[in-house]
């Protein structure tokens, strides 16, 4: 899974949910290569043996695959809060009491995104967006959250993801943004020059406006701005010592 030919269309690549075992392991070996194999993380759930990623989120999560000429390539898992186990792990992560009115079905938390090195001046990564995306609106998803590196917060931007709370530190993953896309809100994917909205439109989607949502994401703008604040007044970690500014990982 190193090397790629020549591939710079989406018609070379085909997109999945992977259901079977064998694509499940194929999305898990990607991850691997990039979280582990390239980055170095820590992963307690890595299995070295087999090359693999995977925790029990992915039991009943959505997994989009991408594969090309040479292979599987990139990945990304969709949960959903209308799944306890899911709402229980993230519900402090993302401070998902602020959202306690929202019917959880229409919940997810996207995670696991991973494209192998050779394939990232290609469109995977987009096919990836566009897909996760397109499995949310068909199981009625308006509220999509992420926690995503810093090198990586401006692609989130670009799609039309707001950060809505303060950073904060993962003991594996390192410091984290706390992002929020809201699906149906086409006035802001329109702002945003969001590649989601035409995918909207072609699919239907009908806007609706949040100004108690747009208010939050305001507040916290004006609060501290797109840089590190200093660990929150209110954090949702019953241990928040802070480090580097940042919150510690939430239990």
């Amino acid at each position: 899974m190193s090397s790629a030919p020549a591939m710079d269309q989406a018609a070379d690549f085909e997109a999945i949910v992977a259901s079977t075992p064998d694509e499940r392991a194929a999305a898990y070996r990607v991850r691997y290569s990039v979280y582990v194999g390239e980055q170095r993380k820590p992963y307690p759930d890595a299995d070295h043996e087999r090359c693999w990623l995977t925790d029990r989120l992915d039991a009943n999560a959505a997994v989009i695959l991408v594969t090309g000429t040479a292979g599987p390539c990139g990945t990304v898992r969709g949960c959903f809060a209308d799944c306890e186990y899911v709402k229980e792990t993230y519900e402090k992560q993302f401070a998902l009491s602020h959202f306690s009115d929202l019917p959880d079905r229409s919940i997810a938390i996207c995670s696991r995104l991973a494209v192998l090195h050779p394939y990232r001046a290609t469109p995977v990564s987009r096919i990836l967006f566009r897909e996760i995306y397109r499995y949310g609106i068909g199981r009625d998803t308006r509220f999509t959250f992420e926690a995503c590196a810093p090198r990586v917060r401006s692609i989130f931007v670009r799609y039309g993801f707001r950060e809505y709370a303060p950073p904060y530190i993962d003991s594996v993953a390192g410091p984290l943004h706390r992002m929020l896309l809201t699906l149906d809100d086409l006035a802001h994917l329109e702002r945003a020059r969001s590649p989601f909205l035409s995918l909207a439109k072609e699919l239907g989607v009908k806007h609706l406006s949040r100004p108690w949502l747009d208010k939050m994401i305001e507040d916290h703008n004006q609060r501290i701005g797109f840089g590190f604040p200093e660990e929150p007044a209110s954090s949702p970690a019953s241990d928040s010592r802070s480090f580097a500014g940042y919150p510690r990982e939430y239990a």
